[in-house]
């Protein structure tokens, strides 16, 4: 039995070796196939991809485009640039989370990290680097790998997750990171490259329109993916701060043109926006029970007219963004305080 394995196993690897080597001595370049198993639908080249969080933005960038509706720069890291902080410093707050920590539609200086940058150099009376870790797409399975990838974490984490998890997916975050990972290995062998290339169409013709709602992470896992945030951080010395996601638009004009725009079916769009109560109220529950300071930021826009806030049906403008800055201060000076010893 040995021997006829032993067999078999060479009869499928021997000519894979030189039909690798035969590649390989013939100069053949394999295609960059990354961008085929991506989550996001569109890679302009602001991205770059990544196998367990799909993308991540490139270093180094003065973006010009409107994708963001406003241009924007990165630093060295390929984090987007709060002005007035220094890149290469080490970082005393790291904001994690989605577009809306990103700062979609907004300037570099607009950003809620950059106000808040702002706002700890007034009250700390010296610069507070604050790095702005948020990414547009980005779920809490991302802010997890982001905060486990992490060995020294800044002393004061923020995190900022919910909208992009109930968001409807035709897969799970977690089974596009596995499928990333095993077409990621398939792409180190320039033979296996090659028959990827010609037997798997692009994603977006395989795509089908989605007719059933399913969120991106589930419930459970965005439960799990906070428990071990804050179990993660806190175990390496970081202060987290969770914080609400504000409220979204859900009145009829807002689910008509959310249905127009993404061609999903109406109960789809229905189920979409009215779970972000269900995941805002997870976050809160996830923040009691393992003691992490919270900011409700939803009862914040709502009490100061939440669409007045609002560039769009999710993402906050300047002033809301400059909202979200006024109500993190206070609790990031203290960690802030606390942490140099102030």
């Amino acid at each position: 039995m040995p021997t006829t394995i032993a067999k078999i196993i060479a009869a499928v690897l021997l000519p894979w070796i030189a039909f690798e080597l035969i590649l390989r001595l013939g100069g053949y370049e394999s295609p960059d196939n990354r961008t085929r198993v991506l989550l996001y639908p569109k890679f302009p080249p602001f991205y770059e991809p990544d196998p367990d969080l799909g993308w991540k933005l490139r270093p180094g960038l003065d973006w010009q485009g409107r994708e963001m509706v406003v241009p924007f720069t990165t630093d060295s890291s390929g984090s987007r640039t709060t002005p007035g902080t220094n890149s290469a410093a080490v970082p005393e707050v790291v904001t994690v989370g989605d577009s809306s920590t990103f700062g979609y539609g907004a300037s570099d200086a607009e950003s809620y990290p950059a106000a808040l940058a702002q706002q700890l150099r007034e009250t700390q009376g010296r610069p507070v680097e604050v790095r702005n870790l948020g990414v547009p797409g980005y779920t809490s399975h991302s802010a997890r790998l982001i905060a486990e990838a992490n060995p020294t974490p800044a002393p004061v984490t923020i995190v900022m997750v919910g909208f992009n998890d109930h968001f409807p997916a035709d897969r799970s975050s977690t089974q596009e990171m596995w499928i990333r990972r095993a077409a990621y290995l398939c792409f180190a062998s320039r033979a296996c490259s090659l028959l990827f290339d010609k037997l798997v169409p692009p994603r977006a013709e395989t795509r089908v329109p989605l007719v059933e709602y399913q969120p991106a992470v589930p419930l459970p896992n965005f439960e799990s993916n906070l428990i071990a945030i804050a179990r993660n951080l806190k175990a390496r010395g970081s202060v987290p701060i969770f914080l609400i996601y504000p409220s979204i638009l859900s009145d009829e004009k807002t689910r008509v043109a959310v249905a127009a725009f993404w061609k999903h079916p109406r109960e789809l769009v229905d189920a979409n926006i009215d779970a972000h109560p269900t995941y805002q109220a997870m976050t809160r529950a996830v923040a009691e029970r393992e003691g992490v300071r919270v900011i409700d930021l939803a009862a914040i826009f709502d009490a100061r007219g939440n669409a007045a806030l609002h560039l769009d049906w999710v993402h906050p403008n300047a002033a809301g963004y400059r909202v979200i800055a006024e109500a993190v201060a206070p609790a990031v000076h203290e960690a802030v305080g606390a942490a140099s010893g102030g």
